[in-house]
């Protein structure tokens, strides 16, 4: 008896700590988080509905145009629980976020039960829209203190560039390596320019070389080997997604991107040899059958958009053309606002199906080459060209673009039309006049550019 008892003196305490634990949530560790990851898209740094920000315990406190968002103490008369709780869907929140969780409710109950402490040093959410990659891009100054620093090849003052790199150098209490030794300097351009290492007689002849020019007469020569283009061609292609076709072998059949589709890959490389301007290569391939529609390399240049071709199902050939377009060209993934405002990024649902409107219209086609073009199977069903040019091309000039309520597909998710058009995203990301009357996808080009 006497045992039993001192057993249950000893686990007293610890019945005691496990229900305060329970009672008070650690807030930064459990609250804030679920906060952030259901409530932020809509009450956070990009947008606050009903002037209500859940950012920070203050804000929630302060609550918005419905009055505080809590009761201290008081979890069932608190707007939050209430609104996180109610029974009608269409009500309930978050709208742009799967509904919470029994035990997560339950999680902010006793958060508030227990008088909703929090950090008194908390910060707000960052504005998505102020964070650098979406200021309009301006030309710094070189920094003064930085035009000491010397090229470790030729003594001379190198790219610009390096007066920036000299200042942090200086502030972080970092010197420069000695010059790399010839050799070494060598093997590394070539392998950075062309892929491949020197010959041993290309390295003896560098060795032998010292003229002040020697190291600059080696890369414009690397920089004018066909080499070069398809080292940097095999980089740019991993961008922009480029693969071979994918068929079915026995029946010949296509399902995924272009047929010759090595058109575009062979244009990739030439338009790199030539030095074609970065400006220029998307314009082609976003539009080359408008800007240059007799142009059989600007025609092939369109194998970037013909590459998201689906045979089965329109939607996802144009859903995987925003989403491949945006990465490749802004630096964007937008699939998550196919069916809701995005979450972190400045981009709204408008957005997403202004930026789809540009493809809309489009389909693919393959033209022949030659007045003599022998035809094959098609999966036994038709014939189409053996040898051609894939190229895409304006199919339906008026066909409209629907907003997909949720990101359905059916006729009952579409809500309303849209026409193509930039959001202000795209404007301070660049900067740019966007004014004038070329082509569709041309603008959106150069929104990318």
């Amino acid at each position: 008896m006497h045992n039993h008892l001192f057993m249950q003196v000893l686990l007293l305490p610890s019945v005691v700590t496990l229900t305060a634990a329970q009672s008070s949530p650690d807030y930064l560790r459990e609250v804030k988080p679920l906060l952030e990851h259901k409530c932020y898209a809509c009450h956070g740094g990009l947008k606050q509905k009903a002037g209500l920000r859940l950012d920070t315990a203050v804000n929630i406190r302060k609550g918005g145009k419905n009055g505080p968002a809590i009761v201290l103490g008081k979890p069932n008369e608190s707007l939050l629980i209430r609104k996180v709780s109610e029974a009608d869907e269409a009500k309930r929140m978050p709208q742009q976020a799967s509904e919470l969780t029994k035990d997560e409710i339950n999680l902010l109950k006793r958060w508030i039960a227990a008088g909703a402490s929090a950090p008194s040093d908390e910060k707000e959410q960052q504005d998505p829209r102020a964070h650098w990659s979406y200021q309009v891009v301006a030309k710094p100054e070189v920094p003064v203190g930085g035009r000491d620093q010397r090229s470790a090849v030729s003594g001379q003052m190198g790219n610009a560039i390096d007066a920036f790199l000299a200042v942090e150098q200086r502030r972080l209490g970092l010197k420069l390596a000695p010059a790399a030794e010839k050799p070494i300097l060598l093997r590394r351009v070539y392998l950075d320019l062309i892929g491949l290492p020197p010959t041993p007689a290309e390295l003896k002849s560098f060795a032998e070389d010292d003229s002040k020019g020697a190291y600059a007469k080696v890369v414009d020569r690397l920089l004018d080997d066909p080499r070069y283009g398809e080292r940097w061609g095999r980089h740019w292609m991993d961008i922009w997604r480029y693969s071979d076709w994918y068929g079915r072998r026995g029946q010949n059949e296509i399902r995924y991107s272009m047929r010759h589709i090595w058109r575009w890959r062979d244009w990739i490389v030439q338009s790199l040899n030539d030095d074609k301007g970065y400006d220029r290569m998307i314009v082609e391939m976003l539009a080359g059958d408008e800007v240059a529609p007799t142009d059989e390399g600007a025609l092939a240049a369109t194998g970037f958009v013909g590459r998201n071709w689906y045979k089965f199902d329109r939607n996802v050939w144009l859903f995987d053309a925003v989403e491949r377009t945006s990465q490749a060209l802004l630096g964007l993934t937008m699939r998550c606002a196919r069916c809701h405002d995005h979450k972190y990024d400045p981009i709204t649902q408008e957005d997403y199906y202004r930026f789809r409107a540009f493809f809309e219209p489009h389909g693919v086609r393959t033209d022949a080459v030659s007045a003599q073009v022998e035809k094959v199977n098609d999966n036994n069903s038709k014939l189409t060209l053996k040898e051609g040019l894939s190229r895409v091309y304006d199919e339906e000039l008026n066909t409209n673009t629907y907003v997909f309520r949720r990101g359905r597909r059916s006729k009952s998710g579409q809500v309303t039309t849209t026409d193509p058009g930039r959001s202000s995203l795209s404007d301070s990301r660049t900067g740019c006049d966007q004014s004038g009357d070329i082509a569709d996808r041309i603008v959106l080009s150069r929104a990318s550019g």
